[in-house]
């Protein structure tokens, strides 16, 4: 997998890679972590896949937010002592 480019983010790290004829979207914050992928072929290149990112942060960051909430509940319902990050 080889980074091709870095999109800069206040809160998390957006960093899109090339793989097995892949572009994977990853967003990353904290413990928590998204990845979309799309194929090479179809997906506009480089520049068109860095715009669907920025254009996705809106509802990967309210996605963030539920999973960090359900990670809380989850780790309050098991035992007394969670699993460190």
């Amino acid at each position: 997998m080889r980074t091709v480019a870095q999109i800069s983010h206040r809160a998390m790290r957006i960093v899109i890679q090339e793989w097995n004829e892949k572009y994977h979207v990853q967003y990353v914050w904290g413990p928590l972590e998204q990845t979309y992928r799309l194929p090479v072929e179809g997906a506009g290149g480089l520049a068109a896949v860095e715009a669907f990112a920025q254009r996705l942060i809106p509802q990967v960051e309210q996605q963030f937010l539920q999973m960090k909430a359900a990670r809380a509940e989850a780790l309050q319902a098991g035992d007394s002592t969670p699993p460190k990050p």
